[in-house]
């Protein structure tokens, strides 16, 4: 074997290992995300393409800025989304409080 004949063999064998190695790394991400996916279930996004972080809690509205509609128009205007339309997410558990606040319990205390 001529020093050309390794030369392309290394070059050959290199970029093989290097396209596996891309492929691997591409699979594990994706199961990454794929089991993220599942633990935490789906994304709280609403039907005008916002999360649920920007509506409302009371009255639903969205205070997402969008592009406006107008060529002309260089300002961004509110979303006209009236109220949250995605999925729901899980719903939040209250629970009292088992002991007063701290400066409470001191003014409690002191009243003794």
């Amino acid at each position: 074997m001529t020093g050309f004949e390794i030369a392309l063999v290394i070059i050959a064998s290199g970029y093989v290992a290097g396209g596996a190695y891309d492929r691997l790394k591409k699979a594990a991400v994706e199961r990454r995300k794929a089991k993220d996916r599942v633990l935490n279930g789906p994304e709280p996004i609403c039907g005008c393409g916002h999360h649920l972080a920007y509506h409302d809690a009371r009255d639903g509205l969205c205070y997402a800025s969008v592009p406006a509609a107008d060529a002309g128009a260089e300002e961004a205007r509110r979303c006209s989304c009236r109220r949250y339309a995605g999925p729901e997410p899980l719903a939040t558990l209250y629970a009292p409080e088992l002991a007063a606040p701290v400066g409470e319990r001191r003014a409690v205390e002191s009243a003794d």
